[in-house]
């Protein structure tokens, strides 16, 4: 896996993850307003994207796999984790399985697997990412950008989304195993993914806690100075 490594060698690691669509590039705001504090910086492109191998099965599986093998190859026994979406959701497999790796954890408009109850179907219909147009405009010209450049092996995209749509009853349970400090961004009332259920699972994780940030599924983008500064200050 193709990871980009910068700042501090004996500074505090954190490891930025990356969306669908995306590749580590699209953490550089963040990494600007990281390194100035003396940190050390571990930007991965997951598999499929960016400058890391194409592969012949894409899961949630598989690249918590690769990002577990690549704390375990640079020795970082604690680190924090700063994930988006697709990222996000590999994040929280790494803090729920092994919580004493993970100091603080940012988690920015990552939908949680779905539970499959009544209530949540009506809640996720009316908010779903395929029907957000904003989202999915976005997440096109990503696709579009990224496959012209030979950054995006489109055989990733469908097994992601299906992976994002699988319920996982034991994935909410597990929320409880998180013992690191926790930050849960919401992209708000312009965000596919709702904010009630965020909020649910920053009240669910032991230390959790809830920021919305009125900017759309791509926080950081939208609203990067904001973003950066809440996210600089929660893992100071």
């Amino acid at each position: 896996m193709n990871c980009r490594v910068t700042g501090d060698p004996a500074g505090r690691p954190a490891v930025l993850l990356h969306a669908l669509g995306n590749t580590g590039r699209t953490w550089d705001r963040l990494a600007a307003a990281l390194l100035p504090r003396g940190r050390r910086l571990f930007v991965p492109d997951l598999r499929g994207h960016g400058r890391s191998p194409r592969a012949d099965t894409y899961t949630f599986e598989l690249m918590y796999r690769d990002v577990l093998a690549l704390l375990d190859h640079h020795h970082l026994d604690e680190t924090d984790l700063v994930g988006h979406s697709m990222g996000g959701h590999v994040a929280w497999l790494i803090a729920q399985r092994h919580p004493s790796r993970v100091r603080r954890l940012v988690i920015e408009d990552t939908p949680p697997p779905p539970r499959n109850t009544a209530a949540e179907a009506r809640l996720r219909a009316r908010s779903d990412p395929a029907h957000g147009q904003a989202h999915v405009i976005e997440l096109y010209r990503d696709f579009l950008k990224l496959t012209r450049a030979g950054e995006l092996d489109t055989a990733a995209v469908r097994p992601v989304i299906d992976g994002l749509r699988t319920a996982d009853p034991g994935w909410w349970r597990r929320l409880a195993d998180v013992t690191a400090e926790t930050l849960v961004i919401s992209g708000g009332l312009s965000s596919p993914v709702p904010r009630s259920l965020l909020a649910e699972v920053a009240g669910t994780v032991p230390r959790g806690r809830l920021l919305a940030i009125d900017a759309g599924h791509y926080v950081h983008r939208t609203e990067p100075e904001r973003f950066c500064a809440e996210v600089t200050r929660f893992l100071s």
